[in-house]
């Protein structure tokens, strides 16, 4: 009896769903519209069914069913302990497939807050986005996280900053690979070896030898004494004089 109050405010799982989903918006309506009486966790029996639905809406061209499924996951009192828990791969890749940013920022929007999830969903879809070959709709995702009233209350990470510094620079949009790069720098986040490799070579091959040559002698550097500031000297220089 305890079980079926606690199940009442989640997910209808045994809704039959025929070969054409047509049902798929009803069985979410419960889960999504419904206020719950308390405070339960997800059991594992039902992370496993919410992950074989993800796809298939996904799959069923019911993206934005699948974006209010997410979210309403995400935001129940005790959500699934991490983004591992959840088949959310699927759901980005659909996502930055759209035509536009509105999906992808739906679900963004959708994510209450500070929640522990919104960085690792942001820089999924921002990897996602660079892998398609849309480095402009990547960075646009990392604006919004950045903006004021963002969900991210706290600094991008340096996963973030990596994939995104990469993207830009290996996708020919090296200026706005540095300008990453000196936000990842103002907030004491050190690129690995293999980054600071990645942003000479795009210097190189934009023919910027010197700006190259400069950045390869002090990056290296950049985690002794005063070596975060002489590299953002050097890259406000590049940025405020740079020219096609």
């Amino acid at each position: 009896m305890a079980m079926k109050k606690t199940l009442k405010w989640k997910i209808n799982f045994n809704v039959p769903t025929p070969p054409s989903f047509s049902t798929i918006p009803n069985l979410t309506h419960t889960f999504l519209n419904a206020k719950p009486p308390t405070a339960p966790a997800l059991t594992h029996q039902e992370l496993q069914r919410i992950n074989l639905l993800l796809p298939r809406l996904c799959l069923s061209d019911h993206v934005s069913t699948a974006i209010h499924l997410t979210a309403a996951a995400l935001t129940l009192p005790n959500p699934p302990p991490n983004p591992n828990s959840l088949s959310l791969s699927i759901l980005i890749h659909s996502l930055t497939l759209q035509p536009d940013l509105k999906l992808p920022m739906s679900l963004l929007n959708r994510i209450p807050r500070g929640h522990p999830y919104v960085t690792p969903i942001s820089t999924m879809l921002i990897a996602s986005f660079l892998r398609k070959g849309r480095p402009k709709d990547a960075l646009k995702v990392y604006k919004w996280m950045l903006r004021p009233g963002s969900p991210c209350d706290s600094m991008v990470d340096k996963s973030a900053y990596g994939v995104l510094v990469g993207g830009l620079c290996g996708g020919g949009l090296v200026l706005e690979g540095l300008m990453v790069l000196r936000d990842m720098l103002r907030v004491h986040l050190l690129p690995g070896e293999g980054l600071r490799k990645r942003v000479v070579g795009s210097l190189l091959r934009e023919a910027r030898v010197r700006e190259a040559m400069a950045l390869d002698r002090l990056l290296p550097r950049v985690g002794s004494d005063g070596g975060v500031d002489k590299v953002l000297d050097l890259l406000d220089h590049y940025i405020e004089n740079w020219s096609d």
